[in-house]
């Protein structure tokens, strides 16, 4: 299966036998020019990963769009057929635009006290403090969130999380269980044991833990930004 990390050591590793190659004199390759022409394959093994996970339609959407444009990127750089994507970029970025709008409206869950990280950020991880229901929001700021020494009250706590192109970070205790749920526009997100990102994009996770009278809810959606929730 196709990974990021793979797409990155790839490209890595085929840089490194150019450049051995061009060392010891058995080839003589323009490595800008190389570069210049065929960095769409990039884009095509990025897309195959997206396909391969299979784990939402938003990600197969995101893998066919991405190889597409790898495809006539390297087209056109390699002169083989041109096709002009014009039309294409008109219709793109709406698009985009109405999905980020979809997002925040329909996923909002607005639950107790609304914190805001705007340009700036909101750490929470040097000393214990009290967990409250609530929404947390950075828009080009971060969130940094330790949840192992929080007190986190009994029953059911819901949390919401937009991140705008910003980052949230939230670390959460083994010993509870903590249901996620995420949707992503132009991002990515990495609930617990699962991770997602693309154009658009959702996945679930969850962590159960049968003798805790404690539940986490939390909501998750990022437009060009990242969250991680991690366990611990």
């Amino acid at each position: 299966m196709f990974r990021s990390r793979w797409i990155v050591g790839i490209f890595i590793i085929f840089l490194g036998i150019i450049f051995l190659l061009n060392n010891l004199n058995i080839t003589s390759f323009d490595m800008s020019s190389l570069i210049s022409t065929y960095w769409p394959i990039i884009l095509v093994l990025l897309g195959l990963s997206f396909l391969s996970r299979k784990e939402s339609k938003g990600e197969m959407l995101s893998g066919i769009v991405i190889i597409f444009l790898g495809v006539v990127f390297l087209g056109r750089n390699t002169e083989l057929f041109y096709i002009d994507l014009s039309y294409f970029w008109r219709l793109f970025w709406p698009t985009v635009i109405i999905l980020a709008g979809i997002s925040l409206l329909t996923g909002k869950h607005n639950v107790g006290k609304n914190n805001f990280a705007i340009m700036g950020g909101i750490e929470r991880k040097n000393a214990p403090w009290q967990l409250e229901a609530g929404s947390y929001t950075a828009l080009m700021g971060g969130i940094e969130l330790d949840l192992t020494i929080a007190d986190i009250p009994e029953g059911e706590t819901i949390l919401d999380f937009t991140a705008v192109m910003g980052g949230i970070d939230v670390l959460v205790p083994k010993d509870i269980t903590v249901h996620c749920q995420g949707t992503v526009v132009l991002g990515g997100i990495e609930l617990l044991d699962r991770s997602t990102g693309g154009i658009i994009s959702s996945t679930r996770s969850e962590q159960i833990y049968e003798n805790s009278s404690k539940q986490l809810k939390i909501y998750c959606r990022t437009i060009m930004g990242g969250i991680d929730i991690k366990s611990k």
